[in-house]
């Protein structure tokens, strides 16, 4: 299977008003949507995540990166806010006019690690059949294959390649690309739809992930389906 993969498109992180804003996130929401609409137009599956964060005792071997348990970043993506939605432009709805009416699943962590058989068969069946709807991992940390819900869903889906875009790319697009990487997944990174925490640690990143054998490619030539699907 080949997939479209949307990293954290949330409002915490894409809009400016957002509790953990990613610099330059505005700026590539055109890019991104273009790359939704594509991937929806053309019935490719959109895979994603999202983060989800608790603050509280029962999650907070998860939520290191959270000040409030020592780590670098404030409260974000908090369930049940408004920012830990993802923003418009990657969202599907039922119709344009109801914007209450969301196509898309959305898979937790389970607090006893445990993958549920059934939830799995179910998104590879709707990434199948019914690409038009997103499929999105939920997360307490930065790096989606904390998920073991995610790798499952790979791994049964036999996914092969991924169009990657969204954000950080320092932090959870770095993570997401490596980790598919080391799996035998072939990932374009989309330059022109992705931004990071800090330009120096962009930049890092980028390289470590073409180290890995990742490749870097623009939206206008995905748009022109360079990557030949």
């Amino acid at each position: 299977m080949k997939i479209f993969y949307d990293v954290d498109t949330q409002h915490d992180f894409m809009d400016k008003d957002g509790a953990l804003y990613i610099p330059g996130a505005e700026d590539i929401k055109d890019s991104i949507s273009k790359l939704s609409n594509y991937a929806w137009d053309n019935s490719i599956p959109v895979i994603g995540s999202v983060d989800k964060h608790f603050g509280t005792e029962e999650y907070k071997h998860r939520e290191g990166e959270m000040k409030k348990w020592g780590g670098p970043f404030p409260d974000h993506c908090m369930a049940g806010t408004k920012g830990q939605e993802k923003i418009e432009q990657t969202k599907r709805f039922w119709h344009p006019n109801e914007k209450e009416m969301e196509l898309s699943t959305y898979i937790p962590h389970d607090l006893e690690e445990k993958i549920n058989k059934e939830q799995i068969k179910s998104a590879i069946a709707l990434a199948t059949h019914y690409p038009y709807e997103g499929i999105f991992f939920e997360k307490q940390s930065y790096d989606v294959f904390s998920n073991p819900a995610f790798e499952a869903f790979l791994k049964k889906a036999d996914v092969t390649e991924a169009v990657v875009y969204g954000v950080a790319t320092d932090y959870c697009v770095k993570a997401a690309v490596l980790g598919m990487q080391k799996r035998g997944i072939q990932c374009y990174v989309v330059e022109d739809a992705i931004a990071a925490v800090t330009p120096e640690t962009g930049k890092s990143a980028l390289e470590e992930m073409v180290k890995s054998g990742a490749k870097l490619i623009t939206t206008e030539e995905v748009l022109q389906n360079e990557m030949d699907w």
